[in-house]
């Protein structure tokens, strides 16, 4: 029965236990561990038919907003526009703004946790200047780091290329930016290097406050209030980690009292 029971769990299957003994306090036992399995097999399917049913219902849900999401921030950019709209009515039209730009970014990152779970992600694998990357990324965000006072410091490999997918590195790279500037102060440095075989990339910043659990970052909604505020749905550090295994890479967290690094390592290898 041992060995039976053994075959069952290591390997899904419709097995029952099969038992010829004579003793009916075996035989009701084995009849009991049969009706547990059943029970168990069947709780399975309907979890794995419920979380089917959430993603359809988040991946519907995320599309429906988009559309009015993207008119109202089309509308609030050409208010902001107008010369005759000034003041307070100016304000908060940049605070609509504002306010619209964060639900967009939360829906992105909703959409993308859904597509991770779904297993929609494709690999398209393409040569890419990895520095000239980062490089357009960081300018088109400097304007942000500049109003949040963070002396951004790059130390990046010239002309460092790399075989990846440019979509999930321009994710990781916008999620661990994003996160600087949401969690970040005063100073931060990104560095950058690599060869034929490996590339490491590092993102540091200095913290307001020590990180609490800082082993738990990349769990999916987990979040710590470093900034105080309450809009971080904890799924940045969680998509991070896990297109950087898609990609062949690894995450490694480190944080004292007063910094916070993030390295990625991508090995070279056929995905």
């Amino acid at each position: 029965m041992v060995k039976q029971l053994d075959s069952i769990v290591q390997d899904p299957t419709n097995q029952e236990l099969k038992l010829h003994s004579r003793n009916f306090l075996v035989k009701d036992l084995a009849l009991k561990i049969n009706q547990l399995l059943i029970k168990h097999r069947k709780n399975e399917r309907e979890l794995y038919q419920l979380k089917n049913e959430q993603d359809v219902a988040i991946h519907n849900i995320a599309h429906d907003l988009r559309t009015p999401l993207t008119i109202a921030s089309g509308y609030t950019q050409v208010l902001l526009k107008q010369p005759a709209i000034g003041g307070d009515d100016h304000e908060s039209l940049v605070r609509i703004e504002q306010n619209l730009n964060s639900v967009a970014k939360h829906l992105d990152l909703l959409l993308m946790y859904n597509r991770l779970n779904e297993h929609e992600l494709m690999v398209n694998l393409q040569k890419i200047n990895i520095t000239s990357m980062l490089q357009e990324m960081i300018l088109g965000m400097y304007e942000a780091f500049t109003n949040k006072k963070i002396e951004l410091k790059l130390n990046l490999q010239s002309n460092c290329w790399w075989v990846a997918d440019r979509d999930m590195l321009q994710r990781i790279f916008q999620n661990l930016l994003g996160n600087i500037l949401e969690h970040g102060t005063e100073a931060a440095e990104i560095t950058l290097n690599g060869d034929d075989q490996q590339l490491c990339i590092a993102f540091s910043n200095k913290l307001a406050q020590p990180i609490k659990n800082p082993e738990r970052l990349t769990n999916r909604f987990y979040t710590e209030d470093l900034a105080r505020k309450s809009e971080n749905a904890g799924l940045g550090l969680y998509i991070t980690k896990k297109l950087t295994t898609l990609l062949n890479g690894t995450v490694t967290i480190e944080t004292t009292a007063t910094k916070f690094t993030i390295e990625l390592q991508f090995t070279k290898n056929n995905l």
